[in-house]
């Protein structure tokens, strides 16, 4: 799942200039999460979806999808290809999260329904990695930090093999997205949530050019 703090009310025309003069800065460091980040990672999703999807889904719906849907996906974990984005002033906030897989796995935290679940490895010559699980904190919202952690995880996935992308985005996500390059496949999932409300989640892709920014900062293991 693909979110972003950049909601389709507060994207900036250029959100990839934002995020080249937050990079700039050198404020912000990137390090792989680790299973002691889950908990944390767990509230700093809901928090922002909280805040960030009013307007586009209703409580309900986000009440059901919270630690259901949305949440940590572990396997990215093991996998090293989750990553958070800290102040360097402030090492301990997350401010933003995100990832991407060779998994086939489109979205989804480890609670989503099964059928969501497809470990299998996908082939770079074939298939499309996925990027997965953007989030900002509500707190560091509309600064380009979302779109600046998305820039990462393209950049990795292309160190990775993977030439072309997907992803599922929320609808809050998908404004921004578009203005970052994915278009939308005309795909379009309703996951139900146990209270019984669905969630509607949006098919993007994205070839990624041939020359990429690799936005490569340190990541601290």
């Amino acid at each position: 799942m693909a979110d972003n703090s950049l909601t389709e009310r507060h994207a900036p025309k250029d959100p990839i200039a934002s995020s080249k003069a937050q990079e700039a800065t050198h404020n912000f460091t990137f390090r792989d999460a680790t299973m002691e980040d889950v908990p944390a990672l767990q509230q700093m999703i809901g928090d922002s979806l909280r805040a960030l999807g009013k307007g586009y889904y209703t409580q309900a719906e986000l009440d059901g999808s919270i630690g259901f849907l949305f949440g940590p996906d572990t396997l990215l974990l093991h996998d090293k290809t989750y990553f958070i984005l800290s102040p360097i002033a402030s090492p301990n906030v997350i401010a933003a999260c995100g990832g991407w897989s060779f998994r086939r796995t489109l979205y989804g935290a480890d609670t989503a329904p099964n059928h969501l679940r497809l470990p299998e490895k996908r082939d770079p010559e074939k298939e499309r990695a996925s990027i997965r699980a953007i989030f900002t904190n509500p707190e560091w919202a509309r600064k380009g930090l979302g779109t600046m952690m998305m820039r990462f995880c393209e950049a990795r996935a292309k160190e990775g093999g993977f030439e072309r992308l997907e992803m599922g985005s929320t609808l809050s996500g998908v404004s921004l997205y578009e203005k970052c390059g994915y278009t939308r496949s005309g795909k379009e999932d309703v996951v139900r949530c146990p209270n019984g409300e669905g969630i509607r989640v949006v098919h993007m892709v994205k070839d990624l050019p041939t020359e990429i920014d690799t936005n490569r900062e340190p990541v601290k293991n």
